[in-house]
């Protein structure tokens, strides 16, 4: 815990105290509660000096750039990741040599094969979501009531991880153990319990997750032996994810002694243990070789992170998307629009990832996931840390950052600065992200329909381009370089960005080609009030949820990742296209 944290947490309490400038500059939260009033005052990018440590804030593109670009000379501080290393260390939490090796060994994993199976596994999970809508209280098909959005999301995500990432498919609530078709590990499901485990992989990694922050204070060995039932159910969530985790790397390292590929999933775990298996091989050949492997230990990091960090941010990012575009009917109804133009009436079982998605993804879709990410990035802030003395240039002018000087790319204040983003900065308009008199039937694809292709060109992060990510006159709007950054950027930006990506877009264009979603106003208005009522009044009683539910919003803390507070709500009202209340405001 850094010194924003013991300072400012308890001193933010305090009303007076909370337009201190030097409180909101030391705590974390600060950018995302003041949005850009600091930068107003002090420009983009400032230093906070004090005897222990020189402290930089930049929401500046140009010297964002530099840093990402300048991997050494800018390196992320890997302390106080012990949270996410209860398994083992992983890529997350790795720098320099050890970084590279992790990189190496698990970038492959997310390729152009991977985002396929991300697509077609969040469009099945969706229709899974909206099947469980239907049973819960008086919900029909027509109309779905629902409460509990952030947490179906995470389910959602947590399901297309599981199955898409590792072959270990999860069902709903409402679904039984027909609807896993045979595909995947079947000793992983919730219906199958074997061994010593009392519970199943997603109720271990649900309980894992919920409760990951005692790890922040306590290891698993003194968690075990406290009293506390809290602490019990922390532990025993640990201790199961650990079985179900060393049980799916032996069955991985089997399949790979037998020579069995694994169909129908990324297999993250696998190329880690193959790996292993094919540097030592080669090391008993070549002596002195340096070898590329990762330890159990750190495969099972690795799997943890791509679990935890492959799910959360994610769902946050759709739960956020959903209930912006119920706040702004406008700009869903521009969005259903486009998927119609897409997809048409095609049943979702029959979209494509090779033909659909790159549509999907240069129009509405992927504009309004874009947009979600801009205004409430998943991370407030990107750190790093100079190593020696650095030079960098702002502006046409030349400046020195101290060795050891802690920096903060505040990503809240970069993607709302009016330098880069002068059309309303502050307002969700997702339409910034469209090219001008384009449309998605107009779209160029590019033409990857077989798997290999495409691995001849990379990103800047490294990775395998996606046929989704075109460029052309009908491609989305690509901002300044280093203004738009929830990813991050360079070389350390996040691997899972693309299935992040996929995911999203899937997600918000399957769930919107069937329904449109308003906001729940039971709370100023009964259903047979909002019949009788008019156009303006009804517009009128809409804006006073609007107002609520963006106050919600606003309220959002970064616990891990930004998320709603505790108890927080938004109730939505799920109703199937062309018997919306408040179609026409």
């Amino acid at each position: 815990m850094g010194l924003g944290e013991i300072i400012g947490i308890p001193l933010s309490k305090i009303p007076y105290a909370k337009e201190w400038s030097w409180l909101q500059i030391i705590h974390f939260q600060g950018s995302w509660r003041v949005l850009r009033k600091l930068e107003e005052k002090l420009g983009d990018t400032f230093l906070l000096v004090n005897p222990l440590k020189l402290y930089m804030k930049t929401s500046n593109a140009e010297l964002a750039t530099q840093i990402t670009a300048r991997r050494t000379d800018f390196t992320k501080p890997t302390e106080g990741y012990d949270l996410v290393d209860i398994f083992g260390k992983s890529i997350l939490t790795q720098e320099g040599q050890e970084w590279r090796r992790h990189r190496k060994i698990v970038g492959p994993s997310f390729s152009e094969k991977s985002n396929r199976l991300v697509f077609e596994e969040s469009l099945r999970q969706t229709e899974g979501m909206i099947g469980l809508w239907a049973t819960q209280g008086t919900n029909t098909k027509a109309e779905l009531r629902v409460v509990n959005t952030p947490e179906d999301a995470a389910t959602l995500s947590l399901h297309v991880i599981c199955a898409a990432g590792f072959g270990v498919p999860q069902v709903w609530p409402n679904q039984t153990e027909e609807n896993l078709d045979q595909k995947g590990l079947q000793a992983f499901s919730k219906f199958k319990l074997t061994g010593e485990h009392t519970l199943s992989f997603k109720d271990a990694l649900v309980s894992l997750l919920k409760h990951i922050l005692w790890f922040v204070l306590f290891s698993p060995s003194v968690l075990k032996s406290s009293p506390l039932k809290v602490h019990q159910t922390t532990y025993k969530a640990f201790n199961e994810c650990k079985m179900y985790f060393e049980e799916l790397f032996d069955l991985k390292k089997k399949q790979i002694d037998l020579g069995e590929s694994e169909e129908g999933t990324m297999d993250l775990m696998g190329p880690m243990i193959k790996a292993n298996y094919e540097s030592s091989t080669t090391d008993s050949k070549i002596g002195d070789a340096p070898s590329t492997t990762l330890t159990k230990k750190e495969i099972l990091g690795n799997a943890f992170i791509f679990l935890f960090a492959g799910h959360e941010t994610t769902a946050n990012s759709i739960h956020y998307s959903i209930i912006l575009l119920a706040i702004h009917l406008s700009k869903q109804r521009h969005l259903q629009a486009d998927i119609d133009s897409i997809v048409g009436s095609k049943p979702i079982s029959e979209w494509s990832y090779y033909d659909d998605m790159p549509r999907l993804f240069n129009t509405m879709p992927g504009a309004v996931i874009h947009e979600e990410l801009r205004l409430i990035p998943a991370i407030l802030n990107v750190p790093k840390g100079t190593k020696g003395d650095q030079v960098v240039t702002m502006d046409g002018r030349r400046f020195m950052v101290p060795d050891r000087t802690f920096v903060h790319l505040n990503i809240v204040g970069t993607h709302r600065n009016p330098r880069y983003w002068p059309e309303k900065p502050n307002e969700f308009l997702p339409e910034r992200w469209l090219p001008s008199q384009s449309t998605s039937s107009s779209i160029t694809i590019i033409d990857k329909k077989e798997e290999g292709v495409g691995k001849e060109v990379s990103g800047a992060d490294g990775l395998e381009n996606a046929s989704f990510e075109t460029s052309g006159s009908t491609s989305l709007v690509k901002p300044v370089k280093g203004s738009y950054i929830p990813f991050s950027e360079g070389a350390r930006a996040c691997p899972g960005k693309r299935f992040a990506q996929v995911e999203g877009t899937a997600v918000l264009s399957a769930l919107f080609h069937r329904y449109s979603v308003e906001l729940d106003v039971s709370e100023w208005a009964s259903d047979e009030e909002v019949e009788g009522m008019g156009r303006e009044e009804r517009r009128k009683v809409y804006a006073k949820a609007a107002e609520k539910a963006e106050m919600i919003i606003r309220r959002s803390e970064q616990i891990i990742t930004v998320q709603m507070l505790p108890g927080d709500r938004v109730p939505l009202r799920f109703v199937q296209r062309g018997k919306e209340r408040f179609g026409d405001l």
